[in-house]
């Protein structure tokens, strides 16, 4: 008689780490809150898409809206370093216009912003951001800027960019409903004539 084979039936080890395992489910619900919408968004299939079990995304993630607010982190860092790069180069009010307008492209071109938007669940995301992260948002802004050359006091170059940072989180929380305001070639209307002599 063989021996008995004890490795049958017995789940394949995850050998990922917990690194990897939190970035595949965050793009998990990426594309799952993207196509689904927040509310209607299961939990279960993100940890499905992921290759992780349930228990594993909930040691992470406790609840829908904590893995939420994980996602869209990853999206502000990303769109952090992406506005590093398109406004290299520019000048302080140029810099200021790019940066609109690269928002302004972020909402027509990605499927995530865009149902956030149209669904109103952008909302769940403000509700989570303390004013530490206004702050921290408008310092790193103020930096990009000043290494564009902003000239002005640092107080007053503060001060604008927490300006500009609530103008943006006040339209995406109520976004106007002509939606071609939110087209790239308006935006870098409005901004370059009305918003960028702000910075100089």
């Amino acid at each position: 008689m063989g021996e008995k084979d004890v490795s049958a039936g017995r789940k394949t080890r995850n050998t990922l780490s917990s690194q990897d395992q939190e970035s595949m489910i965050l793009a998990a619900a990426e594309v799952e809150f993207a196509e689904t919408g927040v509310r209607k968004a299961n939990v279960d299939t993100v940890a499905a898409r992921a290759g992780v079990s349930r228990s594993t995304l909930y040691r992470r993630f406790a609840n829908k809206e904590e893995l939420l607010v994980a996602v869209a982190q990853r999206q502000y860092e990303r769109v952090m370093r992406d506005l590093d790069t398109a406004v290299a180069g520019l000048s302080p009010q140029e810099a200021v216009v790019e940066a609109f307008v690269a928002g302004a492209t972020l909402i027509e071109q990605d499927k995530l912003v865009r149902r956030l938007l149209v669904d109103g669940d952008v909302k769940i995301l403000t509700a989570h951001m303390p004013s530490l992260f206004i702050e921290l948002a408008t310092e790193r802004v103020a930096a990009t800027l000043r290494r564009a050359g902003a000239q002005m006091p640092a107080d007053d170059l503060h001060d604008v960019v927490e300006i500009h940072v609530r103008l943006v989180i006040s339209f995406m929380e109520v976004p106007p409903s002509d939606t071609g305001r939110w087209s790239p070639e308006k935006v870098r209307a409005t901004v370059g004539k009305f918003i960028a002599p702000m910075v100089w």
